[in-house]
């Protein structure tokens, strides 16, 4: 049987400092439990489309799976899609909970479901559009779409992320955000170009 890798990236301490020093413990558990469903998800899709757990990686915004590669690219864009899908019903969930801690879970779950399905490569929106455009015109289109995608939402981000910083001044969490995916999704990829995580 194959040993599950284990990897925590560089960021992941700040990560988890601002996690469980910054926040109150409401947002806290809100924040681990969206994670959790949201992960536990794709974990589902996986073992439905008869795959295993590869490699648990710890990241500055949470947990990571990486499963072994599906046998198609329909099954692809379902194990991810089932995160964000998760996430959305989580959401929901909180919403008709209600308090505070039905607040928070709203609100986190909604946005881990809607930052995931940003067309980031290693992102599941990225998976998603890679997949599709794949199983229509080929591996090779898919990749590039996906690519192309991603440095132009890459762009976007950063025009808006100086913007916001310049006009309030303080604000610099999405310029760190932005700095991540560049990190993830271009220099990470380039360093390991074989490695694929779903």
């Amino acid at each position: 049987m194959k040993k599950i890798s284990f990897y925590i990236e560089p960021f992941a301490p700040a990560g988890l400092f601002l996690l469980f020093f910054s926040w109150e413990l409401t947002a806290r558990v809100a924040v681990v439990c969206s994670v959790l469903v949201h992960e536990l998800a794709h974990l589902a899709a996986v073992k439905l489309c008869g795959g295993k757990t590869e490699r648990v990686r710890i990241t500055a915004f949470g947990i990571s799976l990486g499963f072994s590669a599906p046998k198609t690219y329909g099954e692809e864009a379902f194990v991810a899609a089932a995160g964000p899908l998760a996430s959305f019903a989580f959401a929901a969930l909180g919403h008709f909970c209600g308090g505070a801690f039905g607040g928070e879970v709203l609100s986190f779950s909604l946005f881990l479901g809607l930052i995931n399905l940003l067309p980031f490569e290693g992102f599941d929106g990225g998976r998603i559009i890679g997949a599709s455009v794949s199983s229509l015109f080929g591996e090779r289109a898919g990749a590039r779409v996906c690519s192309a995608l991603s440095y132009a939402c890459l762009f976007a981000a950063w025009v808006i992320a100086v913007y916001i910083f310049f006009y309030s001044g303080v604000n610099f969490a999405l310029l760190l955000f932005c700095a991540y995916i560049f990190v993830f999704t271009v220099i990470k990829k380039d360093c390991n170009s074989e490695n694929k995580v779903i």
